[in-house]
């Protein structure tokens, strides 16, 4: 995987296994690149900062403590020829991540999918969800697993509109997806929903074959889309790997991934509108309440 330039890991120190920091290092090496390693010490609750008089001293001696995890966790992978730098954030934990990603120009975020203490229900925990929106740069959220190896990963892509940020995006999926595929030697799955708009309502004031025609013509379009852009990696819509799936996408992706044992999602994350003002895409955000995988969301250059 020769993608990224800069990467950072952020690390739950309070979990008992790590395999994020496996990945991170594999990640790292094959770009020959450094990796920064860092937890967050968060500010004390209000309540408890009025109750606990040396909150201030508790949260120094935690700062240490992560530090000794951290450094500890860095020499565990230094032999493999891969510069590993620490640090200790302090403040609420998706703010200084993001903030330390500004500050040096991170493209690669790696994090828990859920962290040890997370109140969320869900495979997903509120970090988790707050990089997903906010982040700059591309976010992996790693599943807590007792190894990092992937054997399934998906690539979700809409070929279906022109706009320029659904192109940059539907390449940059590809690459990743085929790049983490081939790094751990896994199946790969080109997936694409397709919908037809307001469906519902034609379904019921179209007749029957006017319909179904309609609907056919949509496949016909949606497919013709995707094989011109698959053509440019030489690929194809009728190769193995490629699937046009009928549906919701936040509905029919996570089925296709439970049943085929999909371990890592490649998606978008902006919202594929056109519009000037990008924002995060709901349908990502239905996703993920329904997958039980690891995930690796981007977004364009311009978010």
């Amino acid at each position: 995987m020769t993608t990224f330039n800069s990467i950072i890991a952020a690390i739950d120190t309070r979990l008992d296994a790590h395999p994020i920091v496996e990945e991170a290092a594999r990640i790292a090496k094959v770009n020959g690149t450094s990796l920064k390693l860092v937890d967050v010490v968060p500010e004390f609750p209000w309540f408890a900062r009025l109750i606990v008089r040396e909150h201030a001293n508790y949260r120094q001696i935690l700062g240490r403590e992560m530090q000794q995890q951290l450094d500890s966790l860095a020499q565990s992978i230094e032999g493999r020829g891969v510069e590993v730098e620490t640090k200790v954030l302090w403040g609420e934990t998706s703010v200084e991540i993001i903030r330390e990603v500004l500050r040096a120009r991170h493209d690669l975020v790696l994090a828990v999918a859920k962290g040890k203490n997370s109140q969320r229900k869900g495979f997903f925990g509120t970090t988790a969800r707050r990089l997903l929106r906010n982040c700059p740069c591309a976010v992996w959220l790693v599943a807590d697993a007792d190894s990092p190896d992937y054997n399934h990963v998906m690539a979700c892509i809409d070929t279906s509109t022109y706009h320029d940020v659904d192109t940059q995006l539907n390449a940059r999926i590809y690459e990743l997806a085929s790049s983490v595929s081939q790094q751990h030697e896994a199946r790969a799955s080109i997936v694409q929903a397709w919908r037809m708009d307001a469906e519902s309502i034609l379904k019921a004031r179209v007749p029957e074959k006017d319909f179904k025609e309609m609907l056919e013509q949509r496949r016909v379009r949606v497919d013709r889309l995707l094989n011109k852009f698959l053509s440019s990696f030489d690929h194809r819509t009728g190769n193995n790997g490629v699937h046009l799936l009928k549906g919701e996408p936040d509905n029919v992706i996570p089925t296709f991934a439970e049943e085929n044992d999909v371990d890592l999602i490649v998606m978008g994350t902006v919202a594929r509108s056109g519009l000037t003002r990008m924002v995060v895409g709901n349908t990502a955000e239905r996703m993920l309440d329904k997958v039980n995988c690891s995930v690796l969301t981007v977004k364009p250059d311009t978010f």
